[in-house]
C-alpha cells in the first residue's frame, strides 16, 4: 500500500489492463481528468458508484491528511484566512472538553507565534445548540492553557450550507467545500484527482439535504432510559425519543415545575449532569450562592450559567441494563440538582 502523498503504481496495485476495463466506456479507476472535474461522473455500471456517500467523518480525515503532509494545501488554506506566511504545527481530530467537541484543529505558527484554527466541519447535518459559541469557549481555554497564543473559528461546508447560517454566525471564517475542490482541481496527479471527486461528491449530497442515519443501538439506549425513568423515577421528566444518530450524546431531563429556560443534560461524552439556566451569567448565580460544594461546578456554556457535577462514564453503544448503576449514580446527581431549579426564579427576559 502506498504511503499518504505518493502516487498509486498501477503494475503493484490495482492492475489496469485496459482503458475500457468497465463495459468497455467505463472509465478507468481515477481516469481522466475532465471526466473527475464533472460533478456528475461516478461510474453507474457493473459495481455502481465507488462512493455510497460521504459522511462528515469522511472529509475531516481527507483535510487531516493534507493538513499533515501537504505543506502548500495549509498555506493556502490559511490564505483563505487571512494569514500569510505560517507553516503547519500538527492537526488533531475530534478534540472534546466540557464544551463540547472541535471537528478539526489545525495549529500553524510564524516565528514563535501560534495560531489555532478551529473548524467545524458540516456536509448537511444541523448545527447543534450554540455550536459557535462552544468554539469560541474551547479556543478561548486553549489559549489561557498556553498552547496557543490566538485563535480563529472556521466552518466547512457546502456553499449551500454556509449560505443558509445566520448573519449573526459567530464562526468568523467560512471555506467552502467548492473551493476545496476547486484547490485540488489545479493540483497535478491521480491523488489531487481523486481527492477533488470526493468534494465534488460531497457537494452533491450537502445539496440533496441532511439525512440522519438513524443508530439503532442507540436509539435503543435512549429508548430504554426514558422507559426506566417513567417506572422508577417519575419526578424526572423526559420526552419521548425519536430515532437517534451517531452523536445523540446528550439527554435533556426536566421537572415538572421547571420555570421556562433550565434543563437539565446528562451528558454521556462529558460525563456529567448539568443544570442550566438560559441567558444567565456565572455572576447571576453566585450572587445568589456562593459557596457551592466542591463536587459542583458553576460552570458558563456560552449564554447559559449551569451547575454541573461529575458522573461516572456510561457507553451509549452498551446495554442499558449492564450499566445501571453508573445510570442510578447519575440520577442521584440530578436529584441534587433539581432543587436549584428555580434558584434564578427563571431566565431573563430579552
Amino acid at each position: 500500500m502506498s504511503e499518504p502523498g505518493q502516487e498509486l503504481n498501477p503494475q503493484s496495485g490495482l492492475v489496469l489492463t485496459s482503458k475500457a476495463l468497465f463495459c468497455g466506456t467505463i472509465l478507468t479507476y481515477c481516469g481522466r481528468r475532465a471526466a473527475m472535474e464533472s460533478s456528475s461522473y461516478m461510474p453507474d455500471a457493473d459495481f455502481g458508484r465507488y462512493l455510497a456517500n460521504v459522511t462528515e467523518r469522511d472529509i475531516d480525515l481527507l483535510l487531516m491528511e493534507e493538513f499533515h503532509i501537504i505543506d502548500d494545501f495549509v498555506a493556502w488554506f490559511c490564505g483563505e484566512l487571512g494569514l500569510r506566511d505560517f507553516s503547519p504545527d500538527g492537526a488533531w481530530h475530534s478534540l472534546s472538553d466540557t464544551d463540547g467537541e472541535s471537528d478539526l484543529l489545525l495549529r500553524v505558527v510564524k516565528g514563535r507565534q501560534r495560531i489555532g484554527i478551529l473548524i467545524e466541519n458540516k456536509v448537511g447535518a444541523p448545527e447543534q445548540d450554540l455550536q459557535a459559541e462552544r468554539y469560541h469557549l474551547r479556543g478561548i481555554r486553549s489559549r489561557e492553557q498556553g498552547k496557543l497564543d490566538d485563535y480563529v473559528t472556521v466552518m466547512c461546508a457546502p456553499t449551500c450550507y454556509l449560505d443558509a447560517l445566520s448573519p449573526n454566525s459567530a464562526y468568523q471564517h467560512r471555506v467552502s467545500y467548492e473551493q476545496i475542490a476547486e484547490w485540488f482541481s489545479k493540483q497535478q496527479g491521480r491523488r489531487a484527482a481523486w481527492r477533488h471527486q470526493i468534494m465534488l461528491e460531497a457537494i452533491d449530497q450537502g445539496r440533496r439535504g441532511y439525512t440522519m442515519a438513524v443508530n439503532a443501538t442507540i436509539t435503543d439506549f435512549h429508548l430504554a432510559y426514558w422507559k426506566y425513568l417513567r417506572r422508577q423515577h417519575p419526578r424526572i421528566h423526559m420526552e419521548r425519543p425519536k430515532d437517534r444518530g451517531n452523536n445523540s450524546n446528550w439527554i435533556i431531563l426536566t421537572g415538572y415545575d421547571f420555570p421556562k429556560g433550565v434543563k437539565m443534560h446528562h451528558k454521556f461524552d462529558q460525563h456529567a449532569m448539568e443544570i442550566g439556566f438560559s441567558k444567565r451569567k456565572i455572576d447571576d448565580i453566585l450572587a445568589v450562592k456562593a459557596d457551592w460544594p466542591d463536587d459542583i461546578a458553576v460552570v458558563q456554556k456560552s449564554q447559559t450559567a449551569s451547575l454541573a457535577i461529575s458522573v461516572p462514564q456510561i457507553d451509549i453503544k452498551l446495554s442499558f441494563e449492564a450499566q445501571l448503576p453508573a445510570i442510578e449514580e447519575a440520577l442521584k446527581a440530578a436529584y441534587r440538582l433539581m432543587p436549584y431549579a428555580s434558584l434564578l426564579q427563571g431566565p431573563t427576559e430579552g
